[in-house]
């Protein structure tokens, strides 16, 4: 995680020298990339458009790498972004944020939300709080999917074994393939 050994961004200070391994915030957002970026390549006649699988740094000093990204794409027209940041605690649901800034995504979502076996609410921590701004400020839609804080987030106990792997798996498969007719969001 940014926090490494806590001190100025733990949200623990006194746990500084302790390793702030991340897995919610955000190894399960990573991996999430990881395993739809796989699923994709296996499928590549599913997506009728690019897909640009990106892990920022720097998101929490100052979106760094997502604004970099944003003002020097490897793809131009960009249509949409979706974030996937801290997806690790589902417990069955996923909040979804940004679904104003592209309203015809709403159904999508729901939809793929029911076909993925995960709640959909809207919301989260709300639209440009993650690496998603750095697309809003260029007029890209973009969602931001989240699992919820948590007592552990900035913490030295935001490890692996709290993480809801077939939970997290449901939002990677809702943002994959969960939409009706094979189509993605």
């Amino acid at each position: 995680d940014h926090v490494g050994l806590g001190g100025r961004f733990s949200a623990s200070p006194e746990s500084t020298g302790e390793i702030h391994n991340g897995a919610d915030d955000n190894a399960s957002g990573v991996a999430s990339i990881i395993e739809i970026a796989r699923a994709a390549a296996a499928d590549r006649s599913r997506f009728p458009r690019s897909l640009v699988f990106v892990a920022f740094a720097g998101e929490e000093r100052g979106l760094f790498g997502s604004a970099h990204y944003a003002s020097m794409p490897v793809v131009a027209n960009t249509v949409a972004m979706i974030n996937l940041d801290m997806v690790g605690r589902s417990n069955g649901r996923v909040e979804v944020g940004g679904l104003s800034t592209s309203p015809s995504l709403s159904d999508a979502v729901n939809a793929a939300g029911k076909a993925a076996g995960i709640e959909v609410r809207r919301g989260g921590p709300g639209a440009g709080r993650s690496d998603d701004a750095s697309f809003l400020d260029k007029n890209i839609p973009s969602l931001h999917l989240f699992t919820g804080f948590h007592d552990d987030y900035h913490r030295p106990g935001d490890d692996w074994d709290r993480i809801d792997a077939p939970g997290t798996a449901r939002v990677a498969t809702l943002v994959t393939f969960g939409t009706p007719h094979g189509g993605t969001l």
